[in-house]
């Protein structure tokens, strides 16, 4: 099946299977210095931030959170699944303890879960898509009275978390029941999600990608190596029961290339923008392939159908695309040089999807 992100990292660990560690950054005084007023964060949003500790923090008051930029998409919902980016930067050393940027591994948190800590919750009630905010507390607020080794937090640390709201951005557009070009109908549930497809009437596959565009977006254009956030639905062609579906669920995030989604959905959503939906019909070699899928009952043979809502999208890291570019600069050879081998000979196929395992 597509890949579902899993709990957010580390630094949601339970506190509590982590050893406790002597306490720092505090000597007891009354002296409560605020976090967010000693940094300076710079940086575009989607883009890692900059911090830099202007001053000594002490120890800290209540958690504090200020928008650092002001988004202009959608306000986020009590229970939202969010796509954020963040940073966690330690003031007692000034260290990175986390960034889901470096990794490029952003995450959905969901804000109706009684297992977020309260400090997400917090900092993105009511934030909306596209704002940047900074959170200031003392470690405990989120690892409790044992801090966290692995992260080389002490138990009374000062902490900065820097978040990046990326999505949902809702495509704000009804489901059409009755499909039109390569769209089957659709069945809505109770609430008008897609719940499943009917495919009676409608013209049979080409045996070629088709990509139809229904909705078009006007948020930011997904490519090749940015990380995805989608609601999906998933039915092979002219079974009435779906593969699989995100909607009414957690939605799904992916990378847009080799090791995320299939190779139909790099090939088809690439260049498509975030609040756009779009239909794809998947030929086997651009699915599954000649294996097929056995947990989800797909045939090396069958062709797939997916309704794609794109939400949100975490760009790819400049860092990665200035990799790539110096990879694609070949070397002036001489005579007496042997050319070496391609940089990319050994990359797996788009073809190929680790979404298969």
């Amino acid at each position: 099946m597509l890949r579902r992100p899993g709990r957010p990292m580390a630094l949601l660990v339970p506190a509590l299977l982590i050893p406790a560690l002597a306490a720092c950054g505090s000597d007891g005084s009354d002296d409560v210095r605020s976090v967010v007023s000693s940094v300076e964060v710079t940086g575009e949003v989607g883009e890692e931030p900059e911090v830099e500790w202007t001053e000594d923090v002490d120890q800290t008051g209540d958690v504090e959170v200020e928008v650092l930029a002001e988004g202009e998409g959608a306000e986020l919902d009590d229970d939202s699944s969010v796509l954020v980016q963040y940073l966690l930067s330690n003031g007692f050393d000034e260290s990175t303890a986390i960034s889901t940027y470096a990794e490029a591994t952003p995450e959905v948190l969901d804000l109706g879960s009684n297992e977020l800590p309260e400090v997400f919750t917090e900092a993105l009630s009511g934030r909306r898509v596209g704002d940047r905010v900074a959170v200031g507390f003392e470690s405990s607020e989120l690892f409790g009275e044992v801090g966290n080794a692995a992260l080389g937090v002490n138990n009374k640390d000062p902490l900065l978390l820097v978040m990046d709201v990326l999505g949902p951005t809702p495509v704000d557009v009804p489901y059409a029941e009755e499909g039109e070009g390569i769209a089957p109908d659709l069945v809505l549930d109770e609430d008008g999600l897609p719940e499943s497809m009917r495919f009676k009437g409608i013209p049979k596959p080409t045996g070629e990608l088709q990509v139809e565009t229904v909705v078009e977006g006007a948020g930011p254009v997904v490519r090749k190596g940015d990380s995805v956030m989608v609601d999906y639905l998933g039915s092979v062609y002219a079974k009435p029961k779906p593969f699989d579906t995100s909607f009414g669920a957690t939605p799904l995030v992916g990378t847009l290339g080799p090791g995320g989604f299939v190779a139909g959905w790099n090939q088809g959503l690439a260049g498509r923008s975030v609040g756009s939906r779009v239909w794809l019909v998947v030929p086997p070699e651009l699915g599954y392939g000649p294996q097929g899928n056995e947990s989800a009952k797909i045939k090396g043979t069958d062709t797939l159908y997916f309704l794609v809502d794109i939400l949100g999208v975490a760009p790819r890291p400049a860092a990665a695309d200035a990799a790539d570019e110096a990879a694609e600069e070949e070397p002036e050879l001489s005579e007496e040089e042997p050319e070496a081998p391609s940089p990319v000979s050994g990359s797996p196929s788009e073809q190929e999807s680790p979404a298969a395992e």
